[in-house]
């Protein structure tokens, strides 16, 4: 019988599901609007796109909101994938991001950010 477990993925961080008005901002046009987070961790996060895939070879520093309120700004980030979710008339993606060398300051606004703008996670009883 073969095993699984070498196909098992285990993450540094919890992630957790962003709040629906949970914004990440990607400075690629001056014209480009932010984007919604699906998940976020100190490590990373993902967000939802529409249209073709975002081709960059390297991406700028993004920005995270909560409606309009910028929270933390200029977070390095690297790509670590990008795939279509539904292949509608308008194609449905996702791009997951990881956070680069983040000053202290910026580890802290993520924290705040993750706390007060995400959903307690499943496994964790609410009281």
């Amino acid at each position: 019988m073969k095993s699984y477990s070498c196909y098992l993925h285990f993450r540094k961080d919890q992630r957790f599901k962003a709040q629906e008005r949970a914004l990440v901002f990607l400075p690629l046009d001056p014209q480009d609007l932010p984007y919604h987070i699906v998940d976020i961790c100190e490590g990373g996060l993902s967000f939802r796109y529409l249209g073709n895939k975002i081709k960059t070879s390297e991406i700028p520093p993004i920005s995270l909101y909560y409606e309009y309120e910028l929270i933390v700004e200029d977070l390095p980030v690297k790509e670590v994938f990008d795939y279509q979710l539904h292949d509608d008339i308008v194609p449905i993606r996702r791009k997951s991001l990881c956070f680069e060398s983040l000053s202290m300051e910026q580890h802290h606004r993520l924290s705040l950010f993750i706390e007060r703008f995400t959903k307690p996670p499943l496994d964790r009883q609410i009281h």
